[in-house]
């Protein structure tokens, strides 16, 4: 399956897109319903640390400098 972003000038025009994609079998989602889907199923106990968050970045920082 292949991603599309659409940027529609006008809001009163998402609605009908949307409509247009769905009979058309394509699943539209606006980025919003899509931030919102990946809250709801993010994992909620994630054992990270901000040591290992901050190591994880410098790491990074390092193979994009070289």
């Amino acid at each position: 399956m292949e991603s599309l972003i659409i940027k529609v000038p006008k809001k009163s025009d998402v609605k009908m897109l949307m409509e247009i994609s769905k009979r058309m079998g394509f699943k539209a989602e606006t980025l919003e319903q899509k931030l919102n889907h990946f809250i709801r199923t993010a994992p909620k106990d994630v054992p990270l640390t901000d040591d290992a968050i901050m190591g994880e970045i410098y790491a990074s920082r390092k193979k994009a400098k070289k």
